[in-house]
């Protein structure tokens, strides 16, 4: 979303004195140069430039314009054929750089918004470069094990409930799960202010969790085709992940993810498949 550079420099204008076309010309460099300064993406560098000098040309349109008016305005001048006084004819000098302490203020207004959004932007810029020198740095035959891809592709869900990297702000290191119980999804923190969702059930075992846990234990069982085969591990799906001592688990299941079934925070088996792959013994799980 680009920035409303008008209203800044509307005022950075107004406050010129003179108001002159050289005097905004310089103003205008000035914006420009921040904006190249502020180190965004090829792409919002291209959006905010366009903004900035759809912003210049309406401004520039308004003062072409409001010349216009005045001339209209202005009075029929008339002829002396007297000799002025050599005061009156004296062109003034200009006193001084021609931005005014207001103009300044205004530049150094429109500084720190373009500032501002390069920081709101400048997370998800460096997790697409991150992101981009890792896939090009790492071997093709590392990819399948890497499990670089980590979207699910379920055509008998919404897109939205699938497993998907999020932009993610938290103050939990990376490896944390958190488990955020009113909205239904399990997040694993990754670096760069991102993390893997997951979508999750409430069992009635831990409609009341709430806290600080550890993963204590992983269990895993082998899939088949047929889910009764396999009765010591069917409650539980194709894998578990035993939450302290509490008794309570991140578990698989072969239907989908309801609330209130039984056992505790139930994902569909190809989910918890992928988060048992990706979750270290000890890492911390916080539920809210």
């Amino acid at each position: 979303m680009t920035r409303d550079y008008y209203s800044v420099l509307k005022r950075a204008t107004s406050a010129l004195a003179p108001n002159t076309e050289q005097a905004r010309g310089a103003l205008y460099d000035r914006a420009r140069h921040a904006i190249v300064d502020a180190g965004f993406a090829p792409e919002e560098l291209r959006n905010e430039q366009a903004s900035l000098e759809a912003a210049i040309d309406q401004i520039e349109r308004e003062a072409q314009q409001q010349r216009w008016l005045q001339r209209r305005a202005a009075p029929i001048p008339v002829v002396d054929t007297g000799s002025a006084p050599a005061e009156a004819t004296r062109i003034p000098k200009s006193a001084g750089w021609p931005v005014s302490w207001r103009a300044m203020v205004a530049i150094g207004a429109l500084s720190v918004l373009i500032a501002v959004a390069a920081v709101a932007l400048w997370p998800r810029v460096a997790a697409e470069r991150s992101g981009a020198s890792k896939r090009a740095a790492a071997p093709a035959t590392r990819v399948a094990a890497d499990k670089s891809d980590v979207r699910s592709t379920d055509p008998k869900r919404s897109f939205i409930f699938n497993r998907q990297v999020v932009y993610y702000r938290t103050v939990h290191p990376t490896g944390t799960i958190v488990i955020a119980k009113s909205q239904r999804f399990l997040y694993l923190v990754r670096p760069n202010q991102s993390a893997i969702r997951y979508t999750v059930g409430v069992g009635r075992e831990c409609a009341n969790a709430v806290g600080l846990l550890l993963i204590s234990a992983k269990e895993e069982w082998s899939q088949t085709a047929a889910p009764d085969a396999q009765p010591t591990g069917r409650r539980f799906g194709a894998r578990s992940l035993a939450l302290s001592d509490t008794g309570h688990r991140i578990h698989g299941t072969y239907a989908a993810t309801t609330d209130g079934e039984d056992g505790c925070f139930p994902l569909v088996n190809d989910d918890i498949i992928d988060l048992y792959d990706r979750v270290a013994m000890g890492a911390r799980v916080v539920i809210n």
